[in-house]
């Protein structure tokens, strides 16, 4: 839109329309029907894109329209044009979660519940599956907050990657008490929070016959079992070597009470004797008058060191 500068003869004084000067003999600029006509137009463009009907009495219909929702409605979740955002789309944009929701029951996610702040409730366990990682754009954002007593499964779909603490798998668990949130970047879910603690090396785990549990400020438990040999020493390899030394251990009976023919077994650790990759601990069958080395016995160690 412009003034009609192409219409000859219309009058225009520095681009400008001017107004008639009888006195000074200057005419007064035209305003030709067509230009009056468009001028006309873009005003009722904008009225009838909102959805208002024109009404020639009514002369605030364009501040209307330019206020109206039609005209000014929010861009879907993901845009990233250059459209002029609503307050609705940026307070969704913000660090504020887009909505809360509450889940006790087996549940796959869509691309609509990004943003949301999930309460994982119910009292028996169940999975619950996130969206197609390529139906999301990076930076898409899903947090959990477990409040069961049940050990719920937050897992991908088709297989996608999810990762807490360098780790990559398919599936996490959530224990009641803990939070995550979850990151899609580079294709795969980054795992924050405290659910994602159990995955860390900080928090190295083995739980078997012979296993250990690492903890963050380099204190390691390992325990095994084992059998004592003809002088009552049982020798013990561990799952994994310590760094420093071994500081600490106990050592007690792994069989039914009793089975040592009626007599009191005493297990003593034997801190001196041991490694930091082997765990010694000595046994003592204490009859009523004598102590003596007692062999076959089978027991269990449990030490500690960094």
């Amino acid at each position: 839109m412009d003034y009609p500068k192409s219409v000859p003869g219309v009058g225009l004084v520095n681009g400008q329309f001017v107004d008639e000067d009888p006195i000074a003999g200057k005419p007064g600029s035209l305003i030709p029907a067509t230009w009056g006509n468009s001028v006309t137009q873009e005003v009722l463009s904008v009225v009838q894109a909102a959805g208002m009907t024109p009404n020639e009495a009514s002369s605030n219909q364009l501040l209307g329209a330019l206020r109206s929702s039609r005209l000014f409605s929010t861009a879907p979740q993901f845009d990233t044009g250059k459209a002029v955002a609503t307050a609705e789309f940026v307070q969704r944009a913000l660090g504020n979660h887009a909505n809360a929701k509450s889940l006790i029951d087996t549940a796959q996610l869509t691309a609509a519940d990004v943003g949301c702040a999930f309460g994982l409730g119910g009292t028996t366990a169940y999975t619950v599956t996130l969206p197609e990682v390529s139906s999301v754009p990076d930076g898409a954002t899903l947090s959990f907050h477990c409040l069961s007593n049940s050990v719920i499964t937050i897992a991908s779909k088709a297989g996608a990657q999810i990762c807490p603490q360098g780790a990559y798998l398919t599936s996490i668990t959530i224990n009641g008490g803990e939070s995550a949130q979850l990151v899609k970047g580079y294709g795969v879910w980054t795992v924050h929070g405290t659910a994602s603690l159990k995955y860390a090396n900080a928090f190295g785990l083995q739980l078997a016959t012979a296993g250990y549990q690492k903890l963050p400020s380099g204190l390691v438990f390992q325990w095994a079992v084992g059998g004592s040999d003809a002088n009552g020493i049982m020798t013990i390899s561990l799952p994994i070597r310590f760094q420093t030394a071994i500081v600490g251990g106990v050592a007690d009976e792994g069989n039914p009470a009793g089975w040592s023919t009626g007599n009191t077994t005493v297990w003593a650790f034997d801190l001196a004797a041991s490694t930091t990759s082997v765990a010694v601990a000595r046994v003592r069958n204490v009859a009523a008058s004598s102590v003596r080395p007692d062999p076959g016995i089978m027991g269990r160690i449990l030490v500690w060191g960094k």
